[in-house]
C-alpha cells in the first residue's frame, strides 16, 4: 500500500513539473529579431496558447502563413516543432531563422527558459553592431535591404 502511494505521488510530481514549464500563460510581447530578414515580431499568448503572431518585413508569404497556422497552438508544441529550424538565406545562415527567433522569444517570455542557445550569438551581434553584406542581392521586400549590401 505504501509503495503504491509513493509511486502515485511520484507520478503526480512528474506531471506537476512538466505542466510547470509554461509560467506566463497570458502575455503579449513585441521584440526585435536578430540575424534574419524580418525585423520585429509581435506575439500574443493566452492560456498557454498562441492567440496571434505577426512579423515586420521578412518573407511576406511565409510569415503571413505562419500567422494563420499558429493561433490556437500550445506554446510548448510550437517550441517543439519550430526549434532549431535554420534558414539558409538568413544573414546568420546556419544559426537562426525567423521561427528560431520566435522559439527563443517564447522561451524567454512564456516558459522562463531564457534566450536559449541564441543568447551568445545575439549578445555578440548587439555588441558588435554587425553589418551583413549580400553579394548580388536583389530586393524582394524581404527586409534584407536594411543590411549593408555589396
Amino acid at each position: 500500500m505504501k509503495k503504491s502511494i509513493a509511486i502515485l505521488a511520484g507520478v503526480l510530481l512528474v506531471q506537476q513539473v512538466s505542466l510547470a514549464k509554461v509560467i506566463n500563460k497570458d502575455v503579449t510581447f513585441t521584440e526585435k529579431t536578430y540575424g534574419v530578414c524580418s525585423t520585429e515580431m509581435t506575439v500574443s499568448v493566452k492560456d498557454g496558447k498562441i492567440v496571434s503572431f505577426s512579423a515586420v518585413k521578412g518573407c511576406p508569404g511565409n510569415l503571413a502563413a505562419i500567422g494563420k497556422l499558429l493561433p490556437g497552438m500550445e506554446v510548448e508544441r510550437v517550441i517543439e516543432l519550430l526549434d532549431d529550424n535554420y534558414c539558409s538565406g538568413a544573414p546568420l545562415a546556419g544559426y537562426t531563422s525567423c521561427m528560431d527567433n520566435l522559439v527563443e522569444m517564447l522561451k524567454k517570455h512564456v516558459t522562463g527558459e531564457g534566450e536559449g542557445p541564441m543568447a551568445e550569438i545575439r549578445k555578440a551581434q548587439k555588441a558588435g553592431a554587425q553589418k551583413v553584406a549580400f553579394a548580388g542581392h536583389v530586393c524582394t521586400g524581404c527586409g534584407l535591404c536594411q543590411a549593408v549590401l555589396s
